[in-house]
């Protein structure tokens, strides 16, 4: 067993490398077989996903998504990363509610703060956006900054227009 398990460990190990490298179909290569050995691993299918989505594959995305919160119903990044391949196949009545079930779990994710921003501005709700973004910005996320100041923008050019 711990054999399997350390070849799972370094599977995911070079899917990682792969996937941080920008070589998606190799990281899918390796997470799939690692998947193979142990279908239970969250972070896995998550990563599985991420390549995917990458690649522009969000309904093979979703499914991974999907799997991995059928492990792990309160993870927050595999919430976040579904609101995203969703918002990718422009089923924006399913988006809002994955971003916003992510930050129930974990307030402090940026990255879905920014998404949920990105994807309230689609939604022409500036307001609500910028907030999004501000609190992103405050999380860390600097790229925050400059859509804080395209909704100041919306907004000015709206009440002065």
């Amino acid at each position: 067993m711990s054999d399997q398990l350390t070849n799972v460990g370094e599977l995911l190990k070079q899917a990682k490398e792969f996937l941080n490298a920008g070589n998606l179909n190799e990281a899918l290569t390796f997470y799939e077989k690692a998947l193979a050995l142990d279908p239970r691993d969250v972070n896995a299918w998550i990563n599985k996903g991420l390549a995917l989505w990458s690649l522009g594959q969000n309904e093979a995305a979703l499914k991974c998504y999907d799997s991995a919160l059928e492990l792990d119903p309160q993870n927050a990044l595999a919430w976040m990363n579904k609101g995203n391949a969703l918002s990718a196949l422009g089923r924006q009545d399913e988006v809002l509610s994955c971003y916003d079930r992510a930050l129930e779990i974990d307030p402090n994710l940026a990255r879905a703060w920014y998404n949920k921003g990105d994807e309230l501005g689609r939604l022409n709700r500036i307001i609500e956006a910028q907030a999004c973004f501000e609190n992103a910005y405050q999380l860390g996320l600097t790229q925050a900054k400059s859509m804080i100041g395209k909704c100041e923008r919306i907004l000015m050019n709206e009440w002065y227009g």
